[in-house]
């Protein structure tokens, strides 16, 4: 008897936990309209091919990449994002003179790396007779991102990764009669153009997780301001559905000591 009403209880106090979150995120999606955000990012990012010494050669995918244009599609993207959750961003003329506080935001991605490598990847193959494996060296693109943002106070050097990898795929053709099989596989190798476009998707992540990461922390601080207490739930908006959800994917900033 005694568990079963701990249990509900425990029920009862998540359930309001929840909901005070809904709603503490709903009324910063109400309040926080229009907001002016300056955005910069770097002139430069750092680009690096690093040579594979077990292949004996180096991904030729970040030939004829221009980081400048790359940028530039990140930032457009990353701007539109952020108009999608109706922030007026802009380009300050001058960084000295960057009005910040509660209702004037900035935001700066002090550094991107673009790394091209090559990864291994195992593909395995089981029968009744025996198992198989075969190792294949896939193109990849890695882009790491570090932000600063200040909505009145400087937070934590906010971080993102990502990959973009070639297309592998893999299919067996099996013989009952004979027990042979016929192993087939075939890579889509990414190009320039699918570099240009990952950085569309970038910029909506990060848009995404800009404003994320800023809700919660509104969340955050008004919940210890009003109840003193926070949960660890992350509290995700949707501009384009105007629908609220949890991130159960993990997909958001990581802040760095």
């Amino acid at each position: 008897m005694k568990k079963t009403l701990f249990l509900i209880a425990l029920s009862m106090v998540l359930f309001t936990s929840c909901n005070t979150e809904l709603k503490l995120a709903k009324r910063f999606v109400e309040e926080y309209q229009n907001i002016p955000v300056a955005v910069l990012f770097p002139e430069a990012a750092d680009v690096k091919v690093e040579y594979n010494v077990k292949y004996g050669k180096q991904t030729e995918a970040l030939n004829d990449f221009s980081q400048d244009l790359f940028l530039d599609v990140v930032y457009n993207s990353y701007a539109e994002g952020l108009r999608d959750f109706g922030l007026d961003v802009y380009i300050p003329e001058n960084v000295d003179s960057i009005l910040v506080d509660s209702v004037h935001w900035y935001v700066l991605l002090s550094q991107m790396e673009i790394v091209g490598r090559l990864t291994e990847y195992e593909d395995y193959l089981f029968s009744d007779r025996t198992d198989y494996s075969y190792k294949y060296p896939l193109n990849t693109i890695n882009v790491a991102s570090w932000f600063e943002i200040n909505n009145g106070q400087w937070q934590p050097v906010l971080f993102s990764e990502n990959n973009l990898i070639d297309k592998f795929t893999s299919k067996v053709d099996y013989d009952f009669w004979s027990t042979n099989f016929d192993y087939q596989y075939n890579i889509d190798t990414i190009g320039l153009e699918d570099i240009y476009n990952f950085g569309v998707y970038l910029g909506k992540q990060y848009a995404s997780c800009t404003y994320n990461y800023l809700m919660n922390k509104f969340v955050e601080n008004e919940m210890l301001k009003e109840y003193y207490y926070t949960t660890d739930q992350y509290v995700k908006y949707d501009p384009k559905q105007k629908r609220f959800f949890y991130d159960v994917y993990d997909e958001r900033f990581k802040e760095l000591d």
